[in-house]
């Protein structure tokens, strides 16, 4: 049975360092499937018609959509990098899909789910946000108790 392996992925430099950990820690792993992760918001779709208001957010709804295909994009170059480490590509899955809850509760119903054994989390210490509320990574270890195997890459 292979190995699964999750990795959020959400575009900054630590998260290419996550990456880069994976390639290099399981490189030489034949039975093991990874999985980059994102979860983006949602884009709705809006009716224009007859209303200068709403034909204003409609540049707004074309640049996040744009945003989302350039990540997606993104996504699959961190591929390619897992790839370059000598890993197949049948072995590392992309999803790329709507956020359900938070990021956090994605997460762990993502590993619940679909039965993962490892995830690679990543930091970012100097966030004014993890000040306010816990970062993913602690809420994301808390929940985890000993379940699944964590590495936290700074």
């Amino acid at each position: 049975m292979a190995v699964k392996i999750l990795v959020p992925y959400n575009f900054t430099r630590n998260d290419e360092k996550a990456v880069k950990f994976v390639g290099q820690r399981y490189n030489e792993e034949k039975d093991i499937e990874i999985t980059l992760f994102h979860s983006y918001p949602a884009v709705l779709e809006i009716d224009v018609k007859n209303n200068p208001i709403m034909e204003k957010m409609k540049s707004n709804v074309s640049y996040l959509r744009q945003l989302r295909e350039e990540r997606r994009q993104a996504m699959e170059k961190a591929k390619e990098t897992l790839m370059s480490y000598g890993l197949a590509g049948h072995q590392i899955h992309c999803l790329f899909q709507p956020a359900h809850e938070d990021i956090a509760t994605d997460i762990i119903k993502l590993w619940k789910f679909e039965n993962f054994d490892v995830i690679v989390l990543n930091r970012n210490p100097g966030s004014i946000v993890n000040y306010f509320s816990k970062s993913i990574s602690k809420r994301i270890t808390h929940y985890n108790d000993g379940k699944i195997g964590v590495h936290i890459i700074n």
